[in-house]
């Protein structure tokens, strides 16, 4: 895994409920980051390859985790290979879900259907911001042993 810019991957244990969250993230990294592909031709090697870098390390993931919720097994822990630069995006991520709950508090109204739809996404995303801060912790640890 993007092994040419000399950063390998570090593999971290994570627990079925991280494994559902990573999964799902990595997956928007792919929807987050498609725009660039538009011009990919245009742009210079060293650049393309950074482009394709961001979706080598987040097939991975995916990889190790199965693509299909569904169908995956986990029942204990999982191992995932992280790169650097797949922590980055996953920060972004983080980033993302925090800022969204911000805009969601903005929808909170008299109306208790609607504010249980928007409370429920607020939870959701929430949620996904523990598990990441539970891989950027585990990550930590591990690259600084």
């Amino acid at each position: 895994m993007s092994a040419h810019q000399g950063s390998s991957a570090c593999r971290i244990t994570v627990d079925p409920s991280t494994a559902d969250v990573l999964r799902i993230e990595a997956k928007k990294v792919f929807m987050f980051n498609h725009e660039p592909l538009e011009d990919f031709i245009d742009y210079v090697p060293a650049k393309q390859l950074a482009l394709a870098d961001i979706f080598r390390d987040a097939t991975a993931v995916i990889d190790a985790l199965s693509w299909d919720p569904d169908t995956a097994t986990h029942r204990d822990t999982v191992v995932v290979p992280l790169t650097p630069g797949h922590v980055q995006q996953l920060h972004r991520r983080r980033y993302d879900l925090l800022d969204t709950n911000l805009d969601l508090l903005d929808n909170i109204g008299a109306d208790n259907d609607a504010n249980a739809l928007v409370m429920s996404e607020i939870y959701n995303n929430r949620h996904g911001v523990e598990a990441l801060n539970r891989v950027f912790d585990t990550y930590s640890d591990t690259i600084s042993t």
